[in-house]
């Protein structure tokens, strides 16, 4: 369940969420001094460190979850079954009906070639 957690990353996406925080309530208190005045700030340090660790679990989770969609979109988008990693070479059937499916992609213009250079190239 805590495997593969970016804790780092996860540790100053909530840092700088308390720091906001607090900044906020600070901002507040003086703009407003009788509603967040003497004792907010105080209290508001407490409320930041129970929301930094809240935050710290919530990020690390979220990341988590993000990067094994991303690998997940990837692996589909390569054509293969997220969880199979070489089911294609055991079963002949499964890399025919591959073969079929990229078949479909196929006539797509790639964007890292210039066809200014190959119509020159033709022209000559």
């Amino acid at each position: 369940m805590f495997e593969d957690l970016n804790w780092r990353g996860a540790i100053r996406r909530a840092a700088f969420a308390a720091l906001l925080y607090l900044l906020f309530i600070y901002i507040l208190g003086v703009a407003y001094p009788d509603t967040f005045g003497a004792g907010g700030m105080s209290s508001a340090i407490v409320v930041a460190l129970v929301f930094f660790f809240f935050y710290t679990i919530l990020f690390a989770f979220t990341d988590r979850s993000k990067r094994r969609r991303l690998s997940r979109m990837k692996a589909e988008s390569k054509g293969k079954k997220p969880g199979a990693k070489n089911a294609g070479a055991s079963d002949p059937a499964a890399s025919g009906d591959e073969e079929v499916g990229t078949a479909e992609l196929r006539g797509r213009q790639n964007p890292n070639t210039s066809r200014r250079k190959t119509a020159r190239r033709r022209r000559r």
